[in-house]
């Protein structure tokens, strides 16, 4: 999220089996730790923007979690145009995706769907935060 914003741009997703290397009823095993994604080359930079990493659990009730850090961001100033974040499971305001029992592709058109887009603008950021 970048300041005066009020929503997060997607930058990379990755759905069903976050962890796994594949579907876990086919071999897949829990053993992802890391991914590695390039940010879009006119992501615009800012000093201070909030880094999210949002899932809905595939075990036990259906809940949204979100993860952040503060990061900075070297680059000119701009804006970028994209896909919003998807919130779901977060109360009465949001679609409830039922338990997954075994079938990942449950809720995932909710993700696929989404043409909500978001504006983010960086006044631009060349570098050390003293």
């Amino acid at each position: 999220m970048y300041p005066n914003s009020t929503t997060y741009l997607v930058l990379h997703q990755e759905l069903r089996y976050c962890f796994y290397t594949g579907p876990p009823d086919n071999g897949g095993q829990d053993t992802v730790r890391e991914y590695t994604f390039n940010l879009p080359t006119d992501l615009p930079g800012t000093p201070h923007a909030v880094a999210a990493w949002t899932f809905v659990n595939s075990v036990g009730a259906r809940e949204f979690y979100a993860l952040c850090g503060d990061i900075a961001v070297i680059g000119p100033a701009g804006a970028l145009t994209g896909k919003a974040v998807t919130i779901v499971n977060y109360g009465s305001n949001t679609v409830l995706i039922p338990e997954f029992l075994g079938n990942y592709d449950t809720g995932i058109s909710y993700y696929t769907t989404n043409t909500t887009n978001v504006t983010v603008v960086g006044e631009g950021y060349g570098g050390y935060l003293g």
